[in-house]
């Protein structure tokens, strides 16, 4: 089932890899239509706080359903 953003709700880590400060998780999802395959890539301090958080997905038509999207939703956003 896709929600009226176009995302099919069934987003999933499906990786983990972690070590000392860092994590890298590996997620899979669609958007409208289009299967994404992307990383979280994270950083903590010692107290455990996030001080760096990085996205990166995959594929190009991946890349391009998530521009699209988040360009109507700031539009949207900003009345």
């Amino acid at each position: 089932m896709v929600d009226g953003d176009g995302w099919d709700g069934r987003f999933r880590y499906v990786r983990e890899v972690t070590g000392g400060h860092d994590a890298v998780l590996e997620f899979e999802t669609t958007l409208a239509g289009k299967y994404v395959n992307g990383v979280d890539m994270i950083r903590c301090d010692d107290d455990g706080r996030i001080v760096d958080f990085k996205v990166m997905i995959r594929p190009l038509q991946a890349v391009n359903a998530i521009h699209e999207h988040m360009r109507a939703a700031l539009k949207s956003m900003s009345g």
